[in-house]
């Protein structure tokens, strides 16, 4: 079961990217420094500006430099789902695995394990749900449904 444990709950620097992708997208102008986007959710500027770079890496955001240096959003919110964000920084999401394997074990009752079935159903969701959100959902001001 430690292995769905970690599934449902993503890592810190997933979690710090949403903040930062959320925020550099409500704005798509402005530039933020990561110890804005840190300050307003109280966590380590270090460890965002560490997710900035990476999201700088994979082209969700971009470097400006100088006295008024910071990041922006590159892409339209509309076109970046949680998905893509999630993918980043959790590369051992065990995509089209039982759920209640560890990564390097094999499942020698994986045809007739209808245990297994509900919780590859469940990931699936998951990852479906994950792909259909936009940054640009996640900014609005109507609730997710």
């Amino acid at each position: 079961m430690e292995e769905f444990n970690k599934l449902v709950r993503l890592n810190k620097s997933t979690r710090f990217a949403l903040y930062c992708v959320v925020e550099l997208s409500k704005n798509p102008e402005a530039v933020l420094t990561a110890g804005e986007i840190a300050d307003k959710y109280k966590i380590s500027e270090h460890h965002v500006a560490k997710v900035l770079q990476q999201l700088v890496r994979w082209g969700l955001a971009r470097s400006i430099r100088g006295i008024k240096g910071g990041f922006q959003i590159a892409k339209n919110p509309k076109e970046i789902t949680m998905m893509d964000v999630v993918e980043i920084f959790e590369p051992r999401l065990p995509y089209n695995k039982c759920l209640l394997l560890d990564f390097d074990e094999v499942c020698e009752y994986s045809d007739a394990c209808r245990i297994g079935e509900v919780f590859n159903e469940i990931q699936e969701q998951a990852l479906y749900t994950l792909k259909s959100i936009s940054i640009a959902t996640l900014i609005s001001p109507k609730k997710i449904s």
